[in-house]
């Protein structure tokens, strides 16, 4: 909190909400955080939301850091700190919007005012191992299994690409400034391998996010609604005969399993 308190004293600013900006004043969680990474020399980590620097200097005496931050007084501040540090590249921008180098970690504290937006863009990245500090009610949805409300094609994406684990379930507001007004929880993703079956995974995205805008309908006609949405971007076929070739029929979309949807997007995908 003190290096914090220096930060705004030397270049004059607040946290700003705009960019849902919570900096990280717990040592131990930072510690925590950087050892689960199990990070080498080569390694190269992306931190998504550098804002002024903390973890940034705790990745750099690991590994190289390619640091992405949106705010300009944050940008000026992480200049300043990591001028003459050759192992950190910054990438100005949105996470959602800019090129990323090559990189194969990622260990962040991403603003959890686009969380989801972060998790799209992330699963079309190509990395072995993610350490991410997300609102605790988002993090159940990435881990939840069919059945449950929190249940999402979030949920589906990731146990289709990664293998999932909840470190900390329950990270206090205290460890952050200002404090957040919910709990938070650390995520590690370890991608599986082979990490996908499916040649476009970017339409994959989509076919889920469509259909999972019927989840608690019968999926035939979660199906039918779907493939309406998406147009021209399928073969033409029965949705109901293909859920009876599957078995899956007489199931809601919310019940059904990840190799469902893969079965199901490989059965009626032009590729």
């Amino acid at each position: 909190m003190s290096d914090l308190n220096q930060a705004m004293v030397d270049f004059r600013f607040r946290p700003n909400q705009k960019f849902s900006q919570n900096f990280i004043i717990d040592e131990k969680l930072v510690e925590k955080i950087v050892s689960e990474a199990n990070l080498k020399k080569t390694d190269v980590v992306l931190e998504i939301g550098s804002g002024s620097g903390s973890l940034t200097n705790e990745l750099l005496k690991h590994c190289k850091v390619v640091g992405v931050e949106l705010d300009e007084k944050m940008i000026e501040i992480l200049k300043s700190r990591f001028l003459k540090e050759k192992k950190f590249q910054l990438v100005e921008g949105s996470i959602l919007d800019v090129k990323l180098p090559k990189f194969n970690k990622i260990v962040a504290l991403p603003p959890y005012n686009i969380s989801g937006d972060i998790m799209v863009r992330l699963f079309k990245e190509d990395f072995e191992l993610a350490l991410l500090v997300f609102q605790r009610e988002f993090v159940e949805k990435i881990v939840a299994e069919p059945g449950f409300k929190e249940y999402s094609y979030l949920s589906v994406l990731t146990d289709q690409l990664f293998e999932p684990k909840i470190l900390i379930q329950s990270v206090s507001p205290r460890s952050f400034f200002p404090k957040p007004e919910a709990y938070s929880s650390l995520l590690k993703l370890k991608r599986k391998n082979p990490s996908s079956s499916i040649k476009n995974f970017p339409k994959f995205i989509s076919f889920l996010k469509n259909v999972f805008r019927y989840k608690n309908k019968d999926f035939p006609n979660a199906l039918k609604n779907c493939v309406k949405s998406m147009k021209n971007d399928f073969k033409k076929f029965d949705p109901v005969q293909v859920c009876i070739d599957f078995e899956i029929d007489d199931l809601k979309t919310n019940l059904l399993e990840t190799e469902n949807f893969v079965d199901v997007f490989k059965k009626i995908s032009r590729e």
